[in-house]
């Protein structure tokens, strides 16, 4: 019976034992492996008295296998061959990643950031697969099956590993449009204003200029559950967004959103990639999170 306490040298013994077959003597065995001579003979011997059974009938000229000698010497080699097998698979996949690679991450995270990162990782990788769920629920890495996890802020009670990404700060945007209509933005008209309001805004959000604040909340609000929602809608003219800069960094830039009240932000946010690696996390996830950290300092 194979009893894994009993017999945890059976791998190593098995190596040598194979390399003995190969190589047709002790001696040059002792030579492949970097043992020495009476080494390789005392590792034969205890793997047959570990076994039971002699291996090899030992002579001054040559080596005989016995008839157990034999069968374990075709189960030697095919667990060599295994072994081999399996640190070139891991080699080959530490450089050219490739298979299944599934990330989460909030629905605001698409275009800016995540897909362009994914997009230049499978440009140079093309076996990746990846498999990308946009949704501002948090989804659980173990019963998702994911790799990893982008986050608005740490996660209350997780045991998984937070990488920080990087820090995200809102401000306020309407479209020239709307800043045509209602001319130049004061503080104090705020209330006044149509305001976009998205979900965790409700209630007492404020933004802040130098240590004073400002509440930002209106009578005439529009509410939206995602923060694209609410960019498209500053966009089409429905009222003022305090969304992510990072967001609507390039619809400020094309001219299809402005700026309002320039000093004033919201909070700043941290983001955080979660994992559940236990050691060293694989390179396509390593090389993933070190290019969206750019992104997010850029």
């Amino acid at each position: 019976m194979f009893i894994k306490s009993e017999h945890r040298r059976l791998p190593y013994q098995m190596m040598i034992f194979d390399e003995v077959v190969k190589t047709g003597s002790f001696t040059k065995a002792a030579q492949a492996l970097g043992h020495t001579k009476s080494a390789v003979s005392q590792y034969i011997s205890q793997l047959e008295a570990d076994l039971g059974v002699r291996l090899l009938n030992r002579s001054t000229r040559r080596l005989n296998l016995t008839v157990a000698g034999q069968q374990l010497a075709r189960r030697s080699e095919q667990l060599v061959t295994m072994l081999s097998t399996s640190v070139e698979e891991v080699v080959s996949q530490l450089a050219a990643p490739q298979g299944r690679l599934a990330i989460t991450a909030p629905l605001a995270f698409d275009t800016e950031l995540v897909t362009p990162v994914i997009a230049g990782l499978m440009r140079e990788y093309p076996k990746l697969e990846p498999e990308l769920t946009f949704t501002d629920e948090r989804l659980d890495l173990l019963s998702h099956k994911l790799d990893l996890a982008i986050s608005v802020g740490m996660q209350k009670d997780s045991s998984y590993h937070a990488i920080l990404l990087g820090d995200i700060n809102s401000i306020l945007v309407a479209s020239p449009e709307f800043i045509a209509c209602h001319g130049i933005i004061e503080p104090g008209m705020l209330p006044a204003l149509p305001l976009i309001i998205l979900p965790w805004q409700q209630g007492s959000t404020q933004i802040e200029n130098k240590g004073s604040s400002l509440a930002f909340h209106s009578a005439a609000a529009v509410k939206i559950n995602t923060s694209l929602g609410a960019m498209s809608a500053a966009i089409k003219g429905l009222g003022v967004a305090l969304v992510p800069e990072i967001l609507v960094n390039q619809a400020i830039s094309d001219g299809r959103l402005q700026q309002v009240l320039p000093d004033y932000n919201g909070e700043h946010r941290q983001v955080y990639a979660l994992h559940s690696y236990q050691q060293q996390l694989p390179l396509v996830i390593r090389l993933f999170v070190e290019r969206l950290k750019l992104r997010f300092a850029a």
